[in-house]
């Protein structure tokens, strides 16, 4: 998933909307999956530092910054309507006191993010 999202974020043209599709296709095998742990929808998830496990602080260091991400590209990502259950864990995963704390400043990282875009766009690939 990153690589393909690093792809959306360096690329623009058909090669960003190749890339774009991938995420999508991604995150759709992902809501699914999920679908199978949560059969009657979106949960409604209440995490304590107590009851984190690796797969959530993973999911929430890729997941958590998605709406600068999606600011800088101006596009969805994670989408409620698409993917509720996703939605769902990262909205509360984002939430978390330790995870504010170990995601950069929006700010900043929409600063840079914009920035890395701008010059990957700017270079010619190799």
């Amino acid at each position: 998933f990153s690589d393909t999202m690093m792809t959306v974020i360096k690329t623009d043209g058909e090669a960003h909307e190749k890339a774009l599709n991938q995420v999508y296709e991604l995150l759709k095998v992902l809501e699914e999956g999920m679908k199978s742990f949560f059969p009657r929808g979106s949960p409604t998830l209440n995490y304590t530092i107590k009851n984190l496990n690796l797969l959530d602080i993973v999911a929430g260091s890729v997941f958590c910054p998605f709406k600068t991400t999606e600011l800088v590209l101006g596009i969805k990502i994670i989408d409620p309507e698409k993917t509720p259950v996703l939605f769902s864990w990262v909205k509360a995963l984002s939430e978390l006191p330790l995870m504010k704390e170990a995601t950069p400043p929006h700010e900043k990282l929409f600063e840079i993010l914009k920035y890395f875009r701008e010059i990957c766009i700017k270079t010619p690939a190799s």
